[in-house]
């Protein structure tokens, strides 16, 4: 009896000590598995797949290119037939930004952006060369693969009008504005989103022609860009 209840306890330690021993290298296996996305995500700007969901880990640094089409308006973001954006046509729109990532919904952003509207002949031809600043802050929703936003802030736009002809009724402008919109982030890579973003710019004091009697002296202008994003 004495060797059958020793012999029960050395198989009780010995089965434990095997247990233990099998959770703690499955703990390990675990953890080294969870660390293995991030490695290559860390080597490879192009690394997709599961490298899309990258892990917030604090504040992050943000840039942007974005590239689309602009078009002048007034009374509203699609009023595109009434004020100034009655005597213009549609351009393409351009810009950069930098901003900083404080939480997974917190974000503020500088931007620069770049337009260029061309002018009716029938107003003096021509076109409007439109570059401006922006602060803007950013509300994203911080749901898996698609993160919908949006945003707000101030700016300061000029107007450039070039390439007018003798006896335009347009000229240039500089004003205040306020920039507002939404848009979708895509992550692709751990580095990289891609998105979508409407901006309607709306200008404060605007004044872009003597001819008041047509209504085309006021005017914002509307936005409609792709975004490529970098976190480095």
């Amino acid at each position: 009896m004495f060797c059958s209840w020793r012999t029960l306890s050395s198989f009780l330690f010995a089965m434990s000590a095997l247990s233990t021993r099998s959770a703690f290298a499955q703990s390990v296996e675990v953890e080294v598995r969870s660390r293995e996305p991030e490695r290559p995500c860390h080597r490879h700007w192009l690394a997709t797949w599961r490298c899309r969901d990258r892990v917030f880990a604090g504040p992050q640094i943000m840039f942007g290119l974005d590239l689309g089409v602009s078009k002048m308006e007034e009374h509203g973001p699609f009023g595109f037939d009434e004020g100034v954006g009655s005597v213009t046509s549609a351009g393409p729109a351009w810009g950069a930004r930098a901003g900083i990532e404080v939480f997974r919904w917190l974000a503020f952003e500088a931007r620069y952006i770049g337009a260029y509207n061309s002018v009716q002949t029938s107003v003096g031809a021509g076109g409007y060369f439109i570059t401006g600043g922006e602060v803007v802050m950013r509300l994203t929703a911080p749901f898996p693969y698609i993160h919908p936003y949006v945003f707000g802030g101030g700016g300061y736009y000029d107007f450039s009008l070039i390439g007018a002809t003798t006896g335009s009724v347009m000229f240039s402008s500089s004003q205040p504005g306020i920039a507002m919109g939404f848009g979708v982030d895509v992550p692709i890579t751990w580095y990289m989103s891609i998105g979508a973003e409407a901006t309607y710019h709306f200008n404060l004091g605007e004044n872009f022609s003597n001819d008041t009697t047509n209504g085309i002296d006021g005017g914002d202008i509307s936005t409609f860009n792709a975004v490529l994003r970098f976190r480095p």
